[in-house]
């Protein structure tokens, strides 16, 4: 059985599409355990108008954050496996079925699908899907070093709760890659790519989601956690110091566009991660120009000299 976790706040709406795309799937062996954490918006009428379709759990507490929401269902959770579900996004029909097949076999210990990225929302593969960023990469433990190239929502894995992994609580951003390093480094889970698309991250700027958020301001929390997990997972690979050296540039360059009060352009860090994966894994040096492509410099003349401290 596979346990599928959804933490919630403030999203009755979108958490109704997450939910229904559960009841569309190929595999019916799972749970459902939604952690309403400490919203104002009710919660309680969306999971009950699905218990006749989904098996679901509602879990109510106090405002802790998204890592300790996840935690919180972890610690509930019935199944040999477990998968995760962001209350804005959706699966397609297929995802819990592909995983639990490979994973059944017994070759990995955690799978994860492809992922389109949308700015809209929708609830299946478009006709036309070329408009569309995506994440959908093959494995490399030594990228992920770098980048977090795996959506949350596409992700399932034989269940961790017997060990000391689980998600930090006092992370609110980067704490799935956190975790993912956790599981392959510290635990040794081997990771496997579906190759197939069986999810949607959804990046819709109403919804005022974790991404939109983040580029409101400067240092975005995106810069401050990738800083962070460079220092926890530390490396001497010089090709690895190589494309967090990239990386940190970028996300210089990001706060600095913030700074003068301009929008960070859409899906930036997927467009980074899609030049800069293919570079790195065929064992070429990080670009520098694809970084100026991406946020070329801009002197505001506006902008204060930096005090001298």
């Amino acid at each position: 059985m596979i346990s599928v976790i959804i933490p919630t706040l403030n999203r009755p709406g979108p958490l109704n599409r997450a939910l229904r795309s559960l009841a569309r799937q190929e595999l019916t062996d799972f749970e459902v355990i939604v952690v309403d954490d400490g919203g104002t918006s009710p919660v309680r009428p969306v999971t009950d108008s699905w218990r006749t379709a989904l098996p679901i759990r509602l879990i109510e507490t106090d405002h802790c954050g998204v890592s300790a929401a996840r935690n919180t269902a972890m610690a509930a959770a019935n199944g040999e496996y477990v998968a995760f579900l962001d209350d804005d996004d959706i699966v397609f029909p297929r995802h819990l079925r592909a995983a639990h097949t490979v994973l059944d076999r017994g070759t990995a210990d955690v799978v994860y699908g492809g992922a389109l990225v949308s700015s809209r929302w929708i609830e299946s593969i478009p006709r036309n899907v070329r408009w569309l960023p995506r994440k959908d990469y093959e494995f490399d433990s030594r990228f992920l070093l770098c980048a977090n190239f795996i959506h949350t929502g596409s992700l399932v894995c034989r269940n961790f709760t017997d060990t000391a992994a689980q998600f930090t609580e006092s992370m609110t951003h980067c704490e799935d890659w956190d975790l993912w390093l956790t599981l392959h480094t510290s635990l040794g889970y081997r990771f496997a790519y579906l190759g197939e698309t069986t999810s949607v991250y959804h990046q819709v700027p109403q919804c005022r989601g974790a991404v939109s958020a983040a580029y409101l301001s400067s240092p975005t929390p995106f810069t401050l956690a990738r800083r962070n997990l460079f220092r926890t997972w530390p490396s001497t690979d010089p090709q690895i110091a190589d494309y967090r050296a990239w990386f940190t540039e970028f996300d210089a360059r990001l706060d600095r566009l913030i700074e003068d009060g301009r929008p960070a352009p859409a899906h930036i860090y997927e467009s980074a991660v899609r030049t800069l994966h293919h570079r790195f894994v065929t064992g070429h040096r990080a670009d520098h120009a694809v970084l100026d492509s991406l946020l070329p410099e801009h002197h505001s003349a506006h902008r204060q000299p930096a005090r001298v401290r």
